[in-house]
């Protein structure tokens, strides 16, 4: 009696290690745990996703297996088996604790594959130790979130081996948004990111931010918090502003890369002027400042005679002078010094002739010595007005306009280089004047 005692006990020994060593849990084994009164393996979608219906094959594997998390530089490289029983795309999560059913919904989805994949690069914003889980969606939409430790989730933390690069971690800014606010005091700007765990910086200023080197002229720059996707801005009225935002980590090596419409505004936005404000309103302008002149009629429309008794003053006619005048004019004129349009060169200012490194005058030199010289003058001109853009020293800015005079004369436009040359006349006087009178010259030689 007691050999078969004994006997009994290996046998129930043995069949403790068959179950042990059972196939993976199945679509049927879900089935049979969730008839149970109290079973912990049937959790609910997360993040609003159709639950996933029960596999009608007994043998149905409704998740990934042998998940393994793997450190590559800056990098954590997954790998899986699929399951044999599903297609569809398999969604990875990423969360800073062991990701459980319970905790599935605060877990982040850094990305999804097709099935059949089986591996996935992530690119952590940090070192931290990190956990992931890799879940499966059909093609109907229905996501099977069951969280099985050792199959589709990894149970110990993997940290990154290096920092990622700032190009890699950096914020994305689009569809960046700025309006008057409602009470009318402030002007509120919106936009969305790519990483809401980065630092941001708000430029804003009264001129449009197209080139990196606009934003040296911003009024202000502002830091935003990360995952700041709005901020309210009080400004003064009847100014206009621009706006631009850049990750703040990128910023600091050097890189702004503008885009109007996504990183930066395309249309400037001002705050109308109201009592409000402790400013007087503007007046609303008169229906007719200055009264329309008085149109002398003084011919028929149809028959082109004169009409006679017309109360309104005529306009003096032209009629020729008098031989006496004319010899008057042309002795005033003989004692004037003359300027010659022809024979006139490029002229290059000495203090221009010998570049100086490390200055404002630095790329205003780069012009000179270049298309300048050369009188390559849709060039000069180009370049010429790309540096007049923006904001320069008065002393500079007259170089610069006697020079784009010069290059307005040399292609005809003799009003034009009229304009820019008495621009410069209060820094260079003496320079400019003979360049003057040869426009005037030559004005009078075409309006004549």
């Amino acid at each position: 009696m007691r050999k078969v005692s004994r006997r009994a006990r290996w046998a129930r020994a043995a069949l403790l290690l068959l179950l042990a060593v059972a196939p993976p849990f199945t679509a049927a084994a879900q089935d049979a745990s969730s008839s149970a009164p109290a079973s912990p393996a049937a959790p609910s979608a997360p993040l609003g996703a159709p639950s996933a219906p029960p596999a009608s094959p007994e043998t149905t594997t409704v998740f990934v297996s042998r998940l393994k998390a793997e450190p590559v530089d800056y990098q954590v490289k997954l790998t899986w088996v699929d399951s044999p029983d599903l297609t569809g795309v398999c969604v990875v999560y990423r969360s800073t604790s062991e990701i459980t059913s319970q905790n599935l919904a605060a877990a982040t989805v850094v990305g999804t594959v097709p099935t059949g994949t089986g591996s996935f690069i992530d690119s952590p914003p940090d070192r931290r130790g990190w956990y992931y889980a890799v879940l499966i969606r059909d093609k109907a939409g229905n996501l099977y979130s069951l969280v099985v430790p050792f199959r589709n989730k990894t149970s110990a933390p993997v940290s990154p081996l290096t920092s990622a690069p700032e190009e890699q971690l950096a914020a994305q800014v689009s569809g960046i948004r700025a309006v008057p606010s409602a009470n009318g005091d402030s002007i509120e700007v919106s936009f969305t990111t790519t990483n809401r765990n980065r630092d941001l910086l708000l430029f804003w200023g009264p001129r449009a931010f197209t080139k990196p080197e606009d934003l040296l002229s911003a009024t202000k720059t502002t830091p935003l918090d990360p995952g700041t996707t709005r901020y309210v801005l009080p400004v003064l009225p009847g100014i206009d502003y621009w706006f631009a935002v850049l990750d703040a980590g990128l910023f600091k090596l050097g890189q702004a890369p503008l885009a109007r419409g996504a990183n930066a505004t395309a249309y400037p936005v001002q705050l109308q002027v109201t009592t409000s404000h402790g400013l007087p309103a503007p007046a609303s302008p008169p229906r007719r400042g200055i009264p329309l002149p008085s149109l002398a009629i003084i011919r028929g429309v149809q028959t082109g005679e004169e009409i006679g008794g017309s109360d309104v003053a005529e306009l003096p006619r032209p009629s020729p002078v008098s031989d006496d005048t004319r010899a008057a004019i042309a002795a005033l004129r003989k004692d004037l010094p003359g300027a010659p349009t022809t024979g006139l060169k490029p002229q290059v200012l000495a203090s221009d002739a010998t570049p100086t490194p490390g200055s404002e005058l630095a790329r205003l030199q780069d012009i000179v010595l270049g298309p300048f010289q050369a009188a390559d003058w849709p060039d000069a001109q180009s370049r010429l007005l790309d540096f007049l853009s923006l904001p320069r020293k008065q002393d500079v800015a007259d170089r610069a306009s006697f020079y784009l005079g010069q290059v307005y004369f040399f292609q005809g436009r003799t009003r034009d280089a009229l304009l820019e040359f008495l621009d410069s006349q209060d820094t260079l006087y003496q320079e400019s004047t003979p360049w003057i009178d040869a426009c005037f010259q030559a004005l009078e030689k075409t309006d004549s």
